[in-house]
């Protein structure tokens, strides 16, 4: 079993983190490109896991010698070509990991199949693997539940300008993940396709994309983890390369919650600048529904800080790489910190942290990338399977030695 063990060390922090670039947009403008047929240039991508496995697919469906893809566990990947490859004239078998197929796809084969796309499962029903036989679909209305997955909409709102007659999307129940649903909009209206959201209705016009060059942007996912090595040192200042206060991320939000963990930013110099900052309260209460990814990284510095926690709006994390409800409370009660866990929520009294025993990942980068900063409590951590960093941050080890003294 493959693992690292990290150590603090005695000298200040040097040089600037490089940070990866977001693979939420590059996966989009990936999407977005092919199916433009190339008017539409993606931009730089992030080369991560998902971006350089999407990249690969698309290729493979375009070259048609092998009409068997595999997802393997990217959930944005395996749903993005879901509805991509029912608009793709050929046979396709769709298919994943283990963990992939565990997955929930059902909402969005629904839809398509409400669109007139042919879809079937090869295994259990609502799961894959899946056949499609794509075709040309026309579009119209869809109703599609918004409660598990911003991503089922996503994957239909690109398909859109595609169909003659575009579509109209119902979303029924309370969205989860709203920022992505935007991201995935301004990224369309950037390469010229006409979009409106008005309330829970989505309408997008059959008029297709435009000539057009996407933007890249710097990851705030991945920022969070800088912040919360921040929040647990007695550093004054660390300076984070490319970020920029003016994201289409969701996930930039988390300056703003990092200040109830006595963090603050100031914008300047092509990045932001991280400094100390006095918050009075000792209980952080987040509301995560439209952050979902941000669970690991606060909901662990949060228990580090010794401070009392309560996150709500966490549901979708069931359906992540991991049970990320499960994989989170499992792994801070072998460190001491005994939990709440709820349907879509983990609370926590104000604890002392002991960690003693390894932390397990599940396959699951966010997992790994938030335990290794509590090395600075003092005490060796040892993280199983550090390799699962790749699919969003394929540097962070190799960063962190700018900090912590990292043995593999």
């Amino acid at each position: 079993m493959s693992s690292v063990t990290l150590l603090p060390r005695n000298e200040k922090f040097t040089g600037r983190i490089k940070l990866p670039l977001s693979k939420s947009i590059s996966n989009r403008a990936l999407i977005i490109s092919a199916l433009s047929r190339g008017k539409v240039d993606p931009g730089e991508l992030s080369d991560t896991d998902d971006t350089n496995l999407l990249a690969e697919l698309l290729f493979q469906s375009v070259e048609g010698k092998d009409r068997s893809l595999n997802a393997i566990n990217a959930g944005t990947v395996f749903r993005f070509l879901t509805a991509y490859l029912c608009i793709q004239q050929g046979e396709w078998i769709l298919d994943g990991s283990e963990r992939m197929r565990e997955r929930p796809i059902a909402p969005l084969v629904n839809a398509m199949r409400q669109l007139g796309a042919d879809i079937s499962y090869l295994g259990d029903k609502g799961a894959p693997p899946l056949k499609i036989i794509g075709k040309e679909l026309t579009g119209g209305e869809v109703n599609i539940p918004a409660g598990i997955s911003s991503q089922f909409i996503s994957a239909l709102m690109m398909i859109g300008p595609s169909m003659k007659n575009g579509l109209k999307m119902v979303l029924e129940d309370d969205l989860v993940s709203f920022p992505y649903i935007r991201m995935t909009e301004k990224l369309m209206l950037a390469a010229g396709a006409k979009v409106a959201f008005t309330d829970k209705i989505i309408m997008v016009n059959g008029t297709g994309y435009g000539h057009a060059v996407l933007p890249s942007e710097t990851d705030w996912s991945a920022a969070g983890f800088w912040y919360e090595l921040f929040a647990l040192t007695k550093e004054k200042s660390l300076f984070l390369d490319g970020l920029d206060d003016r994201s289409l991320q969701g996930d930039a939000a988390v300056e703003r919650y990092f200040r109830m963990l006595g963090v603050e930013t100031e914008f300047r110099g092509g990045g932001a600048w991280l400094r100390r900052f006095y918050w009075p309260g000792d209980t952080v209460n987040i509301d995560l529904c439209d952050q979902p990814d941000l669970a690991p990284v606060l909901i662990v510095t949060t228990a580090a800080r010794r401070k009392a926690g309560s996150f709500t709006g966490l549901g979708s994390l069931k359906h992540k790489e991991s049970d990320r409800l499960v994989a989170l409370v499992t792994e801070l009660e072998k460190a001491g910190i005994a939990c709440t866990l709820g349907s879509d929520s983990i609370s926590f009294k104000a604890q002392e942290m002991n960690i003693t025993e390894p932390f397990d990942t599940y396959g699951d980068h966010r997992l790994a990338m938030a335990f290794a900063p509590l090395a600075l409590l003092g005490k060796p951590v040892n993280i199983h399977h550090p390799e699962v960093v790749s699919k969003s941050y394929p540097n962070f080890w190799s960063e962190l030695q700018k900090v912590l003294d990292v043995r593999f």
